[in-house]
């Protein structure tokens, strides 16, 4: 643990330019609105229209693949999927381990609904932004999220302490 001295200024981290704080921020806040219309329009949460999305973007898929995919937690995608089932939203298949979910039809045209929702709020959000402008946020973003499992790996105390060096 580093401490500071009175002539060697205490380190910070300042939210501004950290991009992780930009990242969670803008996740947060872009999910509590999302979070907010769908409930009040469709009946769902946030986490069963990401299921929705997911499906209706790859096709059929087992409970495991949607949580690879969505990063989602094993028991927050099996209670969503109950949800979803019992709203006749998805089908799951019969077997033991790999059961395929699908959308019904009424699952696929609230998956157009959520669309059109989803896509507004990204004009919205992207205000001001050239297409090109997009694509390079969208191409910083797939670096960072290939990234993603390097940075969750970090572990101080295997890295030889907390030393603050720039790794990179």
């Amino acid at each position: 643990m580093s401490h500071s001295s009175p002539d060697q200024p205490r380190r910070v981290i300042d939210r501004h330019l950290y991009v992780p704080h930009y990242l969670v921020v803008l996740a947060n806040g872009m999910e509590r609105g999302q979070s907010r219309i769908y409930l009040k329009h469709f009946g769902l949460g946030i986490n069963e229209a990401r299921i929705i999305t997911v499906v209706a973007h790859s096709g059929a898929m087992t409970a495991a693949e949607i949580c690879e995919i969505l990063v989602m937690n094993k028991s927050i995608a099996s209670r969503s999927l109950q949800v979803l089932e019992s709203k006749g939203l998805v089908e799951i298949g019969d077997g033991k381990r790999s059961r395929p979910v699908a959308l019904t039809e009424e699952g696929l045209a609230l998956n157009e609904r959520i669309v059109n929702v989803s896509l507004a709020r990204e004009r919205l959000l992207l205000n001001g932004f050239t297409p090109n402008e997009k694509a390079i946020v969208l191409g910083y973003m797939a670096r960072m999220f290939s990234n993603m499992e390097l940075a969750n790996a970090y572990d101080p105390l295997e890295s030889g302490g907390e030393t603050g060096d720039d790794p990179l």
